[in-house]
């Protein structure tokens, strides 16, 4: 029975094609990534590191959220805006306009 369960769609001889995309859309909204929520002191850290980077010109890895996934960037902070809430990010070959909003982690690179 639950073999049955785990696997609705091949358990069931006729499927209509208006269920089996129904379907589909709820597993890939159960499988969509949700970016945790920051609180006062965790934005506040997050800034201070990019304040850092940008006065001491060094580089940065951010990890965000691009609206589906966590993703990671590594570059300089060419720029920032406040006024818009977004920060712009200098990597090797492309320039990236990342939302203050988006941001999970900022690491500061070591020198080593």
């Amino acid at each position: 029975m639950g073999r049955k369960k785990d696997n609705i769609m091949g358990a069931m001889r006729f499927v209509l094609p208006e269920h089996r995309e129904l379907y589909n859309r709820i597993k890939a909204e159960e499988r969509r990534y949700v970016p945790p929520e920051r609180d006062e002191e965790q934005l506040a850290a997050l800034s201070g590191r990019i304040w850092e980077a940008r006065q001491t010109g060094s580089p940065v890895t951010l990890v965000y959220y691009d609206g589906t996934q966590a993703s990671r960037l590594t570059g300089t902070v060419a720029h920032i805006d406040q006024a818009l809430g977004k920060m712009k990010l200098q990597t090797e070959g492309q320039t990236v306009w990342i939302p203050f909003s988006r941001l999970l982690e900022v690491e500061l690179a070591t020198n080593s």
